[in-house]
């Protein structure tokens, strides 16, 4: 017979548990993917295509607004191919302080009349 130096039985042991390893979760490309227009996510199309619509009536010349709109897509296919998340990320952390210090207490100037 065989004795064990704990005698309280292990509740939750590695072997009660059920085994993650044939596990399987779902995933949805089409919930992942970013929207787009011909590659492009759709806010910086739409940006580029102002753009170049503003340079076109700007300068009264077809081959600046092309100019513009070519440059704008090019940009806008490497951003959106390279980090579909990258432009949200820069638009978000326009509302924050470039540097941030928790250690760093500053004491607000407060005039009592």
């Amino acid at each position: 017979m065989q004795t064990h130096t704990n005698s309280r039985p292990t509740v939750g042991a590695r072997s009660d548990r059920p085994s993650l390893a044939g596990r399987r979760n779902r995933i949805y490309k089409s919930l992942h993917k970013p929207l787009t227009y011909l590659g492009v996510e759709r806010t910086l199309f739409y940006f580029v295509c102002v753009g170049a619509v503003g340079a076109f009536n700007l300068f009264n010349s077809l081959i600046a607004g092309a100019a513009v709109f070519v440059g704008g897509y090019a940009f806008g296919r490497w951003v959106t191919t390279s980090d579909p998340a990258f432009l949200q990320i820069l638009a978000k952390s326009e509302r924050y302080k470039s540097r941030y210090d928790a250690a760093k207490q500053i004491i607000p100037r407060v005039e009592v009349i």
